[in-house]
C-alpha cells in the first residue's frame, strides 16, 4: 500500500502524521483564528459574569483499528500484563545494513568469530511498566521491506526462518537500562546488548565473499532483516515492561568481533547498522479478553464508569449532546451568551502502586469522522505542540484540564459542528504504549469528567 501521509511539528521532532489521526486540510482552517482569548477583554466587575459546569458529559473508548507503526521515533521491545488492560507484546521488525560495503571480513575458511552483539539504543524515556527479566529472541525475516512506499501496522507479523539467534544461555537478561555499559575499554551510555550465537557472524562473513555486501540494496535483498522480541509467557498480572528504543542512534548496531586464525592477537570489529535508510516498525499484540476494556469496547455504554486510552491501540472520546442548549433560557428563548472561559476537566485514576503511569501530557482533538481527526480552534499554531497546545497531567490534583474557550464558542455560534472529542497523547504514533484510566461521568469515585464554562450575558 503506498503511504499516504502528512507532517506537523511537534515537541520531539517532526512526526509521520496518517490520515488516520489528522485532516490538515481542516487545520489550516483553525491556522487563520485569532490568539488571544475570547472574551478577556470583557471580564469586568460591571458584567453579569457567571459559571456553570452541570453540563452533560459522555464518555467513552473506541478502538484504533489500523495503527501504522512504522519508521516511529521511539521503538517499542516487551511483553506485560496490564491488570486492567491486559497482555501487550511489543515486537521490532527492522533491516540492517552495512556501514561500509565490500568490507573486509577475511574468509570463511580464516576468520573466527569471536561474538556478534546487537545494541539497541535506549531512548531518553527508557521504559514503560514493571522491569523484570526479559528472555529475548532474535530472528531472521524472510519478508522485503520497504522504507519509502510502503505502509506497515502495528498487527503485521513478520514471517521468520530458522531458529532463535540468540546466543544459548544469554538469552534472558535485568536490562540494566540507566547503567553504563564497558566494552573493551570503551565506556557506552546505556543500551541493550543481546548476543547473537557467532555462526549468525560467519554466515554473514560467508555473504560478504559472495559479493552480497556490495551495496544497501544488494544485502537487503540477500539478508531482509531481523525480527527482535521477548517471551513474556511467564509474566503474572502487572508484572513485566516495555522498553524504549532509538534504533536509528549510532549506537543501535549488529557489531562482529572477530579475528584471522593466524593472527589471533589482532582483533577486529565491523559493523552493520540501523539508519535513516532501514525500514523498521513496531508490531504490537493485544490480549483484552476477559477484561474491562475489551467490555466496554463492546459496550460503550460501560464508558459512564470509565474509559480509557491507550497510545496507538485506544482512543478517549468525549462529547456534550446537550452543548447547544446553552443558547437557550429556562422558557426556551434564544439566549446567546459571550465565553469568557471554557476548560474541559477529566480526572485521572492513578494509584500509588500502579507501575503504568499515566501519560505526562494529552491534547483534544475534534472528530471528523471514524478515523480522521482535527486540531481544536484553541491550538496555537504559533508555539512548539508540547508547550503550546499539550496540557501537563496534574499529578496532585490527578486530572487533565483542557482549555477549549475558542472551540465551544465556535460550537454555539455554529462556526464547529458538535460531533465530539478525541483524547489524544503526543506520542500517538504506535511509539508509546502508555495508558490511562480516566474517570466516568458516572463514576462512583468523588472526582468526574465535566465542562465548566465562564460567561456574560449580553
Amino acid at each position: 500500500m503506498n503511504k499516504n501521509t502528512n507532517e506537523i511539528m511537534s515537541w520531539r521532532k517532526v512526526f509521520k502524521l496518517s490520515a488516520t489521526f489528522f485532516c490538515i486540510g481542516l487545520i489550516s482552517i483553525s491556522c487563520k483564528k485569532e490568539t488571544t482569548n475570547i472574551g478577556d477583554s470583557l471580564q469586568s466587575e460591571s458584567l453579569n459574569l457567571q459559571k456553570i459546569d452541570t453540563f452533560t458529559v459522555v464518555t467513552y473508548s473506541d478502538l484504533v483499528d489500523s495503527m501504522d507503526s512504522d519508521e516511529t521515533s521511539t521503538n517499542l521491545l516487551g511483553s506485560y500484563v496490564d491488570p486492567i488492560f491486559g497482555k501487550v507484546d511489543c515486537g521490532v521488525v527492522t533491516q540492517i545494513l552495512p556501514s561500509s560495503v565490500n568490507p573486509d571480513l577475511g574468509t570463511s575458511a580464516s576468520t573466527v568469530m569471536d561474538s556478534v552483539v546487537l545494541s539497541l539504543r535506549y531512548s531518553s524515556l527508557r521504559k514503560y511498566g514493571n522491569l523484570r527479566d526479559m528472555t529475548f529472541e532474535v530472528y531472521q525475516i524472510t519478508d522485503q521491506l520497504q522504507r519509502d512506499d510502503q505502509t506497515y501496522y502495528t498487527f503485521d507479523t513478520p514471517n521468520i526462518t530458522g531458529s532463535n539467534l540468540m546466543l544459548a544461555g544469554s538469552e534472558t537478561q535485568l536490562p540494566a537500562i540507566y547503567d553504563f555499559q564497558i566494552v573493551g575499554t570503551d565506556t557506552l551510555e546505556a543500551q541493550l546488548r543481546l548476543h547473537l550465537d557467532p555462526s549468525f557472524g560467519d554466515y554473514l562473513v560467508a555473504a560478504n565473499e559472495a559479493g552480497q555486501i556490495s551495496s544497501d540494496e544488494t544485502f537487503s535483498s540477500y539478508f531482509k532483516g531481523l525480527y527482535i522480541k521477548v517471551d513474556g509467557s511467564s509474566y503474572g498480572e502487572g508484572e513485566g515492561a516495555v522498553l524504549y528504543l532509538s534504533l536509528e542512534h549510532e549506537d543501535s548496531k549488529l557489531s562482529l568481533y572477530f579475528h584471522d586464525s593466524s593472527t589471533p592477537e589482532i582483533a577486529e570489529k565491523y559493523s552493520f547498522s540501523i539508519n535513516s535508510k532501514a525500514a523498521r516498525y513496531n508490531e504490537i499484540i493485544y490480549d483484552r479478553s476477559g477484561t474491562n476494556v475489551q467490555a466496554l469496547l463492546d459496550d460503550k455504554t460501560l464508558g459512564e464508569e470509565e474509559f480509557y486510552m491507550q497510545a496507538g491501540a485506544i482512543r478517549a472520546i468525549v462529547e456534550f449532546p446537550h452543548i447547544m442548549d446553552f443558547n437557550y433560557d429556562s422558557l426556551g428563548a434564544y439566549d446567546p451568551k459571550i465565553i469568557n472561559r471554557a476548560e474541559l476537566f477529566l480526572p485521572v485514576q492513578d494509584f500509588e502502586p500502579d507501575a503504568f503511569n499515566p501519560s505526562t501530557h494529552l491534547f483534544v482533538a475534534r472528530v471528523v469522522d471514524k478515523k480522521v481527526s482535527t486540531f481544536t480552534v484553541d491550538y496555537d499554531f504559533s508555539s512548539s505542540f508540547q508547550a503550546g497546545n499539550t496540557i501537563e497531567y496534574d499529578e496532585d490534583a490527578k486530572e487533565f484540564r483542557f482549555i477549549m474557550t475558542r472551540e465551544i464558542q465556535a460550537l454555539l455560534t455554529g462556526g464547529q459542528e458538535n460531533v465530539g472529542y478525541r483524547v489524544y497523547s503526543p506520542n500517538f504514533f504506535a511509539s508509546s504504549i502508555e495508558r490511562i484510566i480516566f474517570n466516568g461521568s458516572k463514576s462512583p469515585l468523588k472526582e468526574r469528567p465535566r465542562l465548566e464554562i465562564t460567561y456574560t450575558d449580553y
